[in-house]
């Protein structure tokens, strides 16, 4: 009987540290193990367009904490919740290649976010065989886009899209422009970007004075701004450039006596124009910007980015519906595995409050598939050294695109 009781005793006392252990580990003994959908991202997190793989980041970290806050995503009975899972590209094509490769093969995620062309391109050598689903920014490579890549959305706006509400409005602010002249990257995004500004202006009947190009390692934007300026345009538009290059385009100009208005549709933040132009920032154009947010949606949005990541950029905000959209495809195609009941289903999503207004997929006429994100585009002024929101319309895009 002895014997017997102490073998009791060790049993008992076994199971309790089990389940101390257990505790230990976060999870009590006995509760069930949360079930999550891993989504990978394939971005520049490092190099001369960090801004936009970091901003891109921002947006799923911050959309899947709140949707795993909600209890995660329902698809049939179960609840799943959403891990994100970043690699850096650096910007070129081989390191996004090599990082899209270790999610979808050592992390086995089906579904994958990238920012800017080369890292994009990278992707898509690894995404589109294995079907996995591709959520990107990219404006350029349009050859790699459309019915023949029915994985691969761009859910950001092109500069393109966002003609059709920056273009109209600067006609009515700056009723004399009648021409136009472009800079853009030496590359090929920035030839891409000068064909969306060519169908742009012919489209609206402006003139197309030409195209200056830059290298990304440029510091010193005088001898190019001095090339355009001598082509007299009325409004200089320059895509897709960052925050730090376009501030470096508008001091230029403005120091060397240009009045007119300069668009930027990639910059999407004020900052940084504001600290380096001083004086000479006004009639500064920025298209899909919003750093002072109007609706409740917006407002809670920026102060959930203040307190997780200290600080607040309207580039990430406007990337913030693709977690979304995507959660609400798997709960419409009751599915997450199976990658082709997604893709049909998230080319219908609309989204009726988001970050940057309405949502919706289009771009069937144009490429033979509903792959392009569109949305209300918030165009930011800045006049006089203060930026102000000047404008909200929902791009009236071409019959049948």
């Amino acid at each position: 009987m002895k014997k017997i009781s102490t073998i009791v005793i060790l049993a008992v006392l076994s199971l309790l540290l089990i389940g101390v252990v257990g505790c230990s580990r976060g999870k009590p003994s006995g509760t069930i193990e949360d079930k999550y959908i891993t989504i990978g991202g394939a971005v520049p997190l490092s190099g001369p367009v960090a801004y936009w793989g970091i901003s891109t980041m921002q947006g799923w970290v911050d959309g899947a904490e709140v949707i795993n806050a909600l209890g995660g995503v329902k698809i049939g009975e179960e609840k799943y919740k959403l891990k994100i899972r970043t690699y850096d590209t650096k910007g070129t094509v081989a390191d996004s290649r090599a990082a899209t490769i270790r999610l979808t093969e050592q992390d086995k995620v089906k579904y994958v976010f990238s920012q800017a062309a080369a890292s994009v391109i990278g992707m898509l050598e690894v995404t589109e065989p294995a079907k996995a689903i591709s959520m990107v920014a990219c404006w350029g490579y349009l050859e790699n886009f459309g019915k023949n890549y029915p994985y691969h959305f761009r859910a950001e706006m092109s500069d393109y899209e966002q003609g059709f509400a920056y273009v109209p409005y600067m006609k009515e602010k700056y009723p004399f422009i009648k021409t136009a002249a472009f800079i853009g990257p030496d590359d090929k995004d920035g030839y891409d970007c000068y064909y969306s500004f060519q169908r742009l202006m012919d489209y609206y009947q402006l003139e197309d004075l030409g195209v200056e190009y830059f290298q990304w390692e440029d510091t010193d934007f005088y001898p190019i701004v001095t090339k355009i300026l001598e082509k007299k345009p009325d409004c200089i538009i320059t895509s897709p450039t960052p925050p730090g290059i376009t501030a470096s385009i508008v001091k230029a100009a403005r120091e060397m006596g240009y009045k007119g208005p300069i668009s930027s549709p990639g910059a999407s933040e004020t900052q940084t124009i504001l600290d380096v132009c001083g004086e000479y920032a006004t009639d500064v154009v920025l298209p899909v910007t919003l750093e002072a947010p109007v609706t409740q949606y917006q407002k809670d949005l920026k102060e959930r980015f203040m307190q997780r990541f200290g600080q607040f950029n309207a580039l990430a905000g406007n990337y913030s519906w693709w977690v979304y959209a995507l959660a609400k495809a798997f709960e419409v195609a009751g599915t997450f595995e199976d990658t082709d009941k997604v893709k049909d289903a998230l080319e219908n999503v609309t989204l009726d409050d988001s970050y940057v207004g309405k949502v919706k997929w289009a771009g069937e006429g144009a490429f033979g598939i509903k792959r392009q994100g569109v949305y209300d585009c918030y165009t930011t002024l800045i006049e006089n050294g203060t930026a102000t929101l000047a404008d909200v319309r929902f791009p009236a895009l071409p019959a049948g695109y």
